[in-house]
C-alpha cells in the first residue's frame, strides 16, 4: 500500500550517492502539490541535474502524472495509496526513518533538500516549513 523497503532502499542509495538530493512527496489529492510539482520543480530538474544533485519524487497516485519526469538520473515512486490521512502517515514514517533532523509535517507537499549524510539543509525555522529557496539555488 505504501512505500516498501525497497523504496525506502533506493531513496537511501540516491541520498548516499549525491552531495545533495531533492525529494519531492506529494499526493493526487493535493492541488498545491500539482501547482508546485509545475512551476517549482519541473523548471529546475535539469539545473539539479546538472550540478550533480540527486532527484527523488515520490507521488501518492496516479503514475502517468509524473510520467513525464522519468529518466535515467531520477528516482520516481509512485504509490496507489489514495486517503489523505494514511498518506501523510506513511510519507512522514517513511521520511522519519530515512532522514536524521526530518520534522513530520501535517502538509503536502513535502519538499525537502538533504545532504549525503541524510540532514535536511532547506528547513526555514520562521515558517516550520521546508524553503524552496534552497533547492532553487541548488539548481542554479
Amino acid at each position: 500500500m505504501g512505500m516498501g523497503d525497497s523504496d525506502k532502499a533506493a531513496i537511501r542509495q540516491v541520498i548516499e550517492n549525491h552531495e545533495k538530493t531533492l525529494i519531492f512527496v506529494s499526493a493526487e489529492y493535493c492541488h498545491a502539490c500539482k501547482s508546485m510539482l509545475e512551476k517549482n520543480i519541473k523548471p529546475y530538474l535539469e539545473g539539479l541535474e546538472k550540478n550533480n544533485v540527486g532527484i527523488v519524487i515520490v507521488y501518492y497516485g496516479n503514475e502517468d502524472i509524473v510520467a513525464d519526469l522519468v529518466s535515467d538520473n531520477r528516482l520516481i515512486i509512485t504509490t496507489n495509496m489514495r486517503f489523505p490521512l494514511l498518506i501523510k502517515k506513511d510519507a512522514n514514517k517513511t521520511m522519519k526513518s530515512l532522514l536524521k533532523n526530518f520534522k513530520e509535517t501535517n502538509a503536502m507537499p513535502i519538499p525537502l533538500l538533504v545532504d549525503k549524510d541524510g540532514f535536511v539543509l532547506n528547513y526555514d525555522d520562521k515558517n516550520g516549513y521546508p524553503s524552496y529557496l534552497e533547492i532553487i539555488n541548488a539548481a542554479k
